[in-house]
């Protein structure tokens, strides 16, 4: 009885977090700018601490401050520089990361390993969402940015229901025993409904509402959006099957506990990270739809 009672108190406390969460994220994309700017850079570091965190349960010695140099320096320099300074950044950056493992004068892969994974994931994955508030024109960024939230949340929202319910063949039973065939296949289509119906009703508000006229757009066609939710999803389902397998190796269950029944920063945005390069990829390809 007991358990039962915890079990469905987890699912409430999750439900009203994942409801904080999602406001959080309609706020940044409401106001875009600095706040998403800034929310980005708190994910990066965030983010990078509870991973490199992770490794140290594992018994890995990783070089903390060379990630969190990378997170202080990565929007100055897309902002200055532009997005292709940032791989000269990201090298340089593991090459520093390698030095300093080297340096100790011991054969310590593991913590090599442990300070080089954080500055890909999440930290250069992080990085490509900066472009995205700035495309032109103005609404194929608001769509950019939508997307961004919402291909990874619908697919964690309706793979978990889902899932819940109905859910009966385990997607990875090592990685990830809750998640199931089931609910992979819902998150997957509902990621392609919503990846269609965001550029459609902007596609319509800038046509019929004198207000945002001003803001109309040619877009991608919808079977190109649908493309892209169906593909982004499946990133995002690796994304979160990733972080998986990173705490399953480090023998932890979450990465924090800033997110009560969601886990720390890295348990919640898992997902955003690998959608995200396949909206930069989507978006940034020179491709006359």
């Amino acid at each position: 009885m007991e358990a039962a009672e915890g079990k469905i108190s987890n699912m409430i406390r999750r439900r009203i977090t994942g409801i904080v969460i999602a406001v959080v994220m309609v706020a940044l994309w409401f106001f875009q700018g600095w706040p998403l700017r800034v929310g980005l850079v708190l994910l990066m570091v965030m983010a990078m601490w509870e991973m490199y965190g992770a490794f140290v349960v594992r018994g890995a010695r990783p070089i903390r401050w060379v990630g969190m140099t990378y997170a202080a320096l990565a929007l100055p320099t897309y902002l200055y520089l532009g997005v292709s300074a940032l791989t000269p950044l990201t090298t340089l950056s593991c090459m520093l990361a390698l030095a300093g493992v080297i340096f100790r004068g011991q054969i310590d892969f593991d913590s090599a390993v442990a300070t080089l994974f954080p500055l890909f994931y999440p930290g250069m994955l992080i990085t490509m969402l900066f472009p995205l508030q700035d495309l032109e024109p103005v609404l194929v960024a608001r769509v950019a940015t939508a997307l961004m939230f919402l291909i990874p949340l619908m697919t964690d929202l309706f793979a978990y229901e889902f899932g819940t319910h109905f859910g009966r063949h385990k997607l990875s039973p090592v990685l990830s025993p809750n998640k199931s065939v089931e609910g992979a296949v819902a998150g997957l289509l509902a990621a392609a409904a919503f990846a269609v119906i965001i550029p459609w009703g902007a596609q319509l508000v800038t046509a019929f509402i004198p207000l945002f006229k001003p803001y109309a757009a040619p877009l991608p066609p919808l079977w190109a959006f649908m493309i892209l939710g169906l593909v982004g999803s499946v990133a995002a389902q690796i994304g979160d099957l990733t972080a998986s397998m990173v705490k399953r190796y480090c023998g932890i269950k979450d990465y924090g506990a800033i997110f009560p029944g969601h886990g720390g920063m890295l348990d919640r945005m898992d997902s955003v990270l690998f959608a995200g390069a396949i909206l930069y990829v989507f978006f940034k390809l020179p491709v006359r739809w």
